[in-house]
């Protein structure tokens, strides 16, 4: 699978913009502002109806418009066209989907195009929160699988009501009995989050404990799921009304990456990893991630690198472009010397 030509309207910067890739490597160049990284957002956005950078879609829309247009060309035993659409409309936005200029709900969609995102804020993947972990593990399925898609949006939904509705009971507007129906559609959806979050896991370590490369068959990723049923949300609801939210489920999860090469019992690289050591950590679980998507849906992801190898040292940044030559990969960056790692790339300058 690869992406060989992209048109946008109204996306961020561009007012129209037409760029043809090949089904190597591509390297898109230019300076600060040139619109590199709306280049790639808008791939991102063409595969998944989201935004790696905006917290909201709106954004995403060039200044004074109220509707953008991303269309895509996707090479995979025959040529498909791709669109996503956003439209603004008294201030909701709403989007749409086409398959070869026939509408297509999400759930038909998503999958068309899967995409593998790197940038230089993964790093926090490792010493940052436990939300930004959590949005990584959701990134993975919400933009492939509607059934997890489904379940995060009805889960968060869910949880808000939930947790309103404990504000009321504590507040003598509400009754406990209230909350049945919101523990029943939290424990569900839950079940199917836990679930995708698991084999994810289990298929990085599996991944990681074959790799050719000695330091990272070491590492391993440990996932600690906040579990939650209705015999467990019954017995805490006391202390719930107390507190005004809900304790566990999903939305507390968490994982770590630890390295056997550190003798202490404690092998967290978020404490003890060197900044080449996170490093690595992150691009080992990219790469897995990437061997996820190719074992569950047998085709290759379009690689998304944003301005990386500024933040690589040279033996990494040969790492990333000895990976990248086997798949389609689009690297954004700033620097000119860039083309020399990347021999016989396809350059499009902004």
């Amino acid at each position: 699978m690869y992406l060989s030509q992209i048109t946008l309207q109204n996306f961020r910067s561009f007012k129209q913009k037409t760029v043809e890739f090949k089904s190597g490597v591509n390297l898109i160049l230019g300076g600060n502002g040139s619109g590199k990284s709306n280049l790639l957002e808008s791939i991102y956005f063409l595969s998944s109806g989201k935004s790696f950078r905006a917290p909201s879609l709106g954004q995403l829309i060039l200044w004074e418009e109220n509707f953008l247009s991303v269309r895509g060309k996707v090479e995979n035993g025959g040529e498909k066209e791709l669109e996503a659409q956003l439209i603004l409309d008294n201030g909701f936005s709403g989007r749409k989907y086409y398959i070869d200029k026939v509408v297509k709900p999400k759930s038909k969609y998503l999958g068309s195009l899967r995409c593998v995102l790197f940038e230089p804020e993964d790093i926090r993947l490792i010493t940052g929160s436990p939300n930004r972990r959590r949005d990584f593990l959701d990134t993975i399925f919400a933009t492939s699988e509607w059934s997890y898609a489904q379940a995060l949006s009805q889960y968060n939904r869910a949880l808000k009501n939930r947790n309103e509705l404990l504000d009321l009971i504590a507040a003598g507007r509400a009754k406990e009995a209230e909350l049945f129906y919101w523990n029943q559609s939290l424990v569900k959806n839950a079940e199917i989050i836990h679930r995708f979050r698991l084999i994810f896991v289990k298929s990085v370590n599996q991944f990681w404990s074959d790799h050719e490369n000695a330091e990272v068959a070491k590492l391993g990723i440990r996932y600690h799921p906040s579990v939650i049923d209705l015999k467990r949300l019954e017995a805490e609801v006391k202390e719930e009304i107390a507190l005004g939210y809900t304790k566990r489920g999903p939305h507390r999860d968490d994982f770590s990456i630890e390295s056997q090469m550190f003798e202490s019992d404690d092998k967290n690289l978020a404490f003890w990893g060197s900044r080449g050591q996170q490093r690595l950590a992150v691009l080992a679980l990219r790469l897995a991630q990437i061997n996820y998507l190719l074992e569950t849906y047998r085709e290759e992801p379009v690689l998304l690198l944003d301005d990386i190898f500024s933040e690589l040292d040279p033996e990494h940044r040969q790492l990333v472009a000895d990976i990248c030559h086997k798949f389609q990969t689009i690297f954004t960056s700033a620097e000119e010397r860039v083309t020399e790692i990347l021999l016989g790339s396809r350059v499009v300058r902004l």
